[in-house]
């Protein structure tokens, strides 16, 4: 999945008074494990999903062993676990031969974390098809399938996030096919056309950050899963991203028991109510 692109989305965060739910640090620890990733030590990084702040950082883990992390709230986090590359790409190994200085190229797997201590302390991410640490490096961390153990808000956190994988992959199709025009036009001279093609490519390259089908899909997945406090974070998600609180309203109102706990629906009820 394409997750480090959500990272960079930018959220009106002072407007819907955002806070955390818990103080200080005394909050029971958590445990992690990453389980058959092809790599025996790694560095792990924790970002909140939606401030971005680094919560947890780590340098030579073992990864047959937990990883305790201390004072992480319930919430929602992105852990970046990266190694040094085993593949180098001849781009890089030219440029470090004129930096001496230049760190080493890391390679980065990005998974989303969902922490609720409701559903327990203990959280373990498996790895479930066999893949080299070389062909992940090429293909790219998409071609690793996950499977969350004993976390079920985890697995419909990850239903979510196909939603926006699946709109990326769009993206990357309309990215393709209007660089096909853009070149056509070049190629044959015409560059009226060609410059019109071109502002085309960038406008969907740089503004183009979901479409209907996404916008369905996160409807639908709330509409299915009411009760969830996950529902309440991604409806937050999409509508401080874009937004558009009457297109949202229903699908908002569908929310109800652990949902209505969730600290992201107070913020979207605390925008509602300032609409009226």
């Amino acid at each position: 999945m394409r997750l480090f692109q959500i990272l960079f989305i930018v959220f009106f965060c002072v407007a819907c008074g955002f806070e955390t739910e818990q103080k200080g640090g005394d909050v029971q620890d958590v445990e992690l494990q990453l389980m058959n990733l092809p790599v025996d030590s790694c560095s792990l990084r924790i970002n909140h999903i939606i401030t971005g702040e680094e919560l947890f950082f780590k340098e030579g883990i073992d990864l047959s062993k937990p990883i305790i992390l201390h004072g992480l709230e319930d919430d929602m986090y992105i852990a970046v676990f990266s190694w040094p590359r085993t593949l180098l790409s001849h781009q890089v190994v030219r440029s470090k031969g004129f930096d001496k200085e230049s760190d080493e190229d890391l390679f980065q797997l990005t998974k989303p974390l969902y922490i609720d201590r409701a559903y327990g302390t203990v959280y373990r991410i498996e790895v479930v098809n066999e893949v080299s640490v070389e062909e992940l490096e090429r293909k790219g961390a998409s071609i690793l399938q996950f499977k969350n153990i004993a976390c079920k808000e985890c697995d419909l956190a990850d239903r979510y996030w196909e939603a926006f994988s699946g709109f990326f992959d769009r993206k990357a199709k309309l990215v393709d096919s209007a660089k096909q025009e853009y070149y056509s036009y070049i190629d044959a001279n015409n560059l009226q056309k060609g410059n019109k093609a071109f502002l085309n490519l960038e406008e969907i390259k740089n503004h183009l950050t979901k479409d209907e089908v996404l916008d369905t899909r996160i409807q639908e997945l709330v509409a299915a899963n009411p009760e969830s406090k996950i529902s309440a974070f991604f409806l937050f998600y999409q509508l401080y991203n874009h937004r558009e609180f009457q297109k949202f309203e229903n699908t908002f109102e569908l929310l109800q028991g652990q949902g209505q706990k969730s600290k992201y629906y107070k913020m979207i009820k605390k925008q509602y109510d300032e609409l009226l």
